[in-house]
C-alpha cells in the first residue's frame, strides 16, 4: 500500500500547475537582471509572478518583496521594523522558531504576549500593555501556529496596534490556502508567505509590506527587488510559488480544502479518541486549521511516535519541521501551560490538497496499532 502523507504544515507537495509554471521558466534561461533578451525574458516571468501574487493577495504589486522563503522575509520584516524605531516590542509565545530566536538577537527586552492553553494570543493583555507602555508598539503574530493549527484573532490584534499608533507583523505562512485571504489581507504592516505549505516549491518566499512601510535591507550585494534584498531571485521557483497562490488561494478552492481536510481529521481524531486513553488533542476548544491535529499522549515520547509512524508508513511530524534531526520537547505546548512531560510527547498530524476523506481513518488505524505496540492503554481491542 502506498505511504500515506500527512505533514502538509512542513510542506505539502507540489501541485502541478507550479510544476508547469516552473518547467516554463526554467526553458527560458537568462538572469532576471541582465539587459540582454534572455535576461528581459526572465525579468518578465518574475514581474508576472509578482503580479499575480499581488492579485492573489490583494495588494499592489509594489507591496510585494520576493524572497527565498518565509524565514529570510521574516527576517527582512524584523530588520526594517527595528530600522524604523518602532517600539516597545511584543512577540508572542508561540511564534516560530525563526521569529523567536532572531527576536532574542535584535530585542533582548522583547515583552512576551502570554497564550491560553488552546495558543490563543491574550489580547486583553495587549491592551494592558499598550495602556502601561504607550510608544508606537511592535507586535510580532503569526495568524495561525504551524503546531496546533490555531488560528489567531488578527483582526482584532491589527485593530488595537493601530489604535495605539504601532505596527503588526504577521506570519501568514500557515493561513495562505487554508483561509480565505480576505481574513487577513491588508490586516498587517508585513506579511509573510511562503510556497511551500500550499503545493509550490520550496526555496520561494514572500513579503508584503503596507503603504508607508519601509523594506529595509541591511545585506550588502546586487540590490535585488528594487533594492530590497541582496541575491539573484530564482525566477522559477517563484513562477512556480505564484501558479500555487492562484490555485490554492480561489475561494471555492478554500472551500474544498476545508471540507477534505477537516473530515480527513474528523474521521483521524474520532478514531483515536474512542480507542486510545489518555489522549488529548490541542486547541480542540478554539478556532483552528481545518487540516491540523495536534495530540498529546503523555509518555509516549513525540519523536517514538514520529518513528513508529514511519515505520508503519505514514508520515507525520513532532514539532516544526525546521527542527528536523532536532526533535525536542515543544516550546508552543510549555508556553501553553504542558508540562515538559507532556510536551515531549506530542505530534502534529496535518492534511492537505492531495489528501484524500478516507486519510483520517487509515491513519488512525495505523496510529492506533503503533500505539498498541508501544503498550499504550486502549479502550478496544479493536486497534
Amino acid at each position: 500500500m502506498d505511504r500515506l502523507y500527512a505533514d502538509h504544515n512542513a510542506t505539502s507537495p507540489l501541485r502541478p500547475e507550479a510544476r508547469d509554471a516552473m518547467l516554463r521558466v526554467l526553458d527560458l534561461g537568462g538572469n532576471a537582471s541582465s539587459v540582454h533578451s534572455e535576461g528581459r525574458a526572465a525579468r518578465r516571468a518574475l514581474e508576472d509572478a509578482r503580479e499575480s501574487l499581488a492579485r492573489t493577495l490583494e495588494c499592489g504589486a509594489d507591496a510585494v518583496t520576493f524572497t527565498s522563503g518565509a524565514t529570510e522575509a521574516l527576517h527582512l520584516a524584523m530588520e526594517s521594523a527595528k530600522a524604523m524605531v518602532f517600539g516597545p516590542i511584543y512577540v508572542s509565545a508561540v511564534e516560530h522558531d525563526a521569529v523567536w530566536s532572531y527576536t532574542q538577537r535584535l530585542w533582548p527586552d522583547a515583552q512576551i504576549i502570554p497564550v491560553n492553553e488552546g495558543a490563543l494570543i491574550d489580547v486583553d493583555w495587549l491592551d494592558h500593555a499598550f495602556r502601561v507602555h504607550g510608544g508606537q508598539p511592535l507586535v510580532i503574530a503569526q495568524g495561525a501556529n504551524n503546531e496546533t493549527g490555531t488560528i489567531q484573532r488578527i483582526d482584532a490584534i491589527s485593530t488595537r496596534v493601530r489604535a495605539a499608533g504601532g505596527a503588526l507583523l504577521c506570519d501568514a505562512v500557515q493561513l495562505l490556502g487554508k483561509v480565505s485571504v480576505g481574513q487577513f489581507a491588508g490586516l498587517a504592516d508585513w506579511l509573510v508567505v511562503s510556497s511551500h505549505k500550499i503545493g509550490g516549491p520550496m526555496g520561494a518566499g514572500a513579503l508584503i509590506a503596507a503603504p508607508g512601510i519601509e523594506v529595509v535591507n541591511s545585506r550588502a550585494g546586487g540590490g535585488q527587488e528594487r533594492g530590497a534584498r541582496s541575491g539573484t531571485e530564482n525566477v522559477a521557483a517563484l513562477a512556480g510559488f505564484a501558479a500555487a497562490a492562484a490555485v490554492a488561494c480561489r475561494d471555492e478552492a478554500v472551500l474544498a480544502f476545508q471540507d477534505l481536510t477537516s473530515q480527513a481529521r474528523h474521521g483521524f481524531e474520532l478514531a483515536v479518541a474512542t480507542t486510545l486513553r489518555d489522549v488529548d488533542f490541542v486547541s480542540h476548544r478554539v478556532r483552528r486549521l481545518s487540516n491540523t491535529s495536534c495530540l498529546v499522549v503523555d509518555g509516549w515520547e513525540g519523536a517514538r511516535q514520529v518513528m513508529a509512524m514511519d515505520l508503519a508508513g505514514a508520515a507525520v511530524s513532532a514539532g516544526s519541521a525546521c527542527s528536523s534531526g532536532k526533535v525536542k520537547m515543544s516550546r508552543i505546548l510549555k508556553a501553553c501551560g504542558y508540562s515538559d512531560s507532556a510536551a515531549a510527547s506530542s505530534i502534529r498530524v496535518s492534511f492537505g490538497w492531495s489528501s484524500r476523506i478516507e486519510d483520517g481513518a487509515r491513519l488512525a488505524e495505523l496510529y492506533l496499532q503503533a500505539a498498541a505496540r508501544a503498550g499504550r492503554a486502549l479502550s478496544t481491542q479493536a486497534a
